[in-house]
């Protein structure tokens, strides 16, 4: 169900996919929920990323695909 993970780690999130791996590193958490979203944009349909934070806790969204107009 979970295919994608937003990670903290030395102050950078990282976005990393069960099958591929790493996909990026970002700034913030937010921007890497982003950039999940637009991972999503390949099956249109919405991802449950899971989130781990600095301090080791876990959470989890749901990311919707941009809309394509």
């Amino acid at each position: 169900m979970f295919d994608l993970s937003v990670v903290a780690f030395a102050g950078r999130w990282i976005l990393v996919d069960e099958a591929e791996g790493e996909l990026g590193e970002f700034a913030s958490r937010d921007e890497a929920l982003k950039a999940a979203g637009d991972f999503a944009v390949l099956d249109r349909e919405p991802r449950h990323v899971l989130i781990q934070d600095d301090v080791g806790e876990w959470d989890e969204t749901v990311v919707e695909p941009p809309r394509v107009q």
